[in-house]
């Protein structure tokens, strides 16, 4: 298997979101998720939404920021450098009303240069990690990605192909580890 390297801004666009939990009359109402929906899943599904806070966004806000099948949303800010680029998967499409909120950056791939699947695997390494905590910016206070940060990470990828085999074989694994987990949460 050959891999070539990129930067993730060669395969992929990086947006920050700057849409904030407040709710304006003035904008049109949606749901948000936001960075603790994100930590806490490797993947949001439609069955995600009931826990989406109310909010508001105007018209910009709400064609930038939509979740759509495929994206990958990562936290960009937090206390400690190890919260930071945390990834999740968006795995349904949703109407304009789901957004992406702030202290989070929304990852568009280009699906003729790499499987958002196999992104998301590849952002949850050890690999990725390293890169995101050693480039943050911050003092002891809160640690923060910037979006040249984000869009500079190096990116070691096979052929598409493989790609998709590979985070189609990753993704069924952490399907298995959610399910598993909401089973040991039912339990207890």
């Amino acid at each position: 298997m050959n891999f070539k390297q990129f930067v993730l801004s060669d395969v992929a666009s990086v947006s920050l979101s700057n849409v904030d939990k407040k709710t304006n009359s003035a904008e049109a109402a949606v749901k948000l998720c936001n960075y603790v929906d994100v930590y806490n899943n490797y993947a949001i599904t439609t069955h995600n939404y009931e826990m989406f806070m109310d909010a508001s966004a105007n018209s910009t806000e709400i064609e930038k920021f939509t979740l759509k099948k495929g994206d990958i949303a990562i936290t960009k800010d937090s206390e400690t450098r190890d919260d930071i680029g945390i990834p999740c998967y968006i795995a349904n499409d949703f109407d304009d009303k789901v957004l992406l909120g702030y202290h989070c950056a929304l990852i568009r791939c280009n699906s003729e240069l790499i499987d958002s699947k196999y992104l998301v695997a590849y952002l949850n390494s050890n690999i990725a990690r390293k890169y995101f905590a050693n480039n943050a910016t911050g003092s002891g206070q809160r640690a923060s990605l910037s979006k040249s940060t984000i869009e500079n990470m190096p990116i070691f990828a096979p052929s598409l192909q493989e790609q998709k085999m590979m985070g189609c074989l990753l993704s069924d694994i952490d399907k298995q580890i959610c399910l598993n987990r909401q089973i040991n949460d039912n339990l207890q």
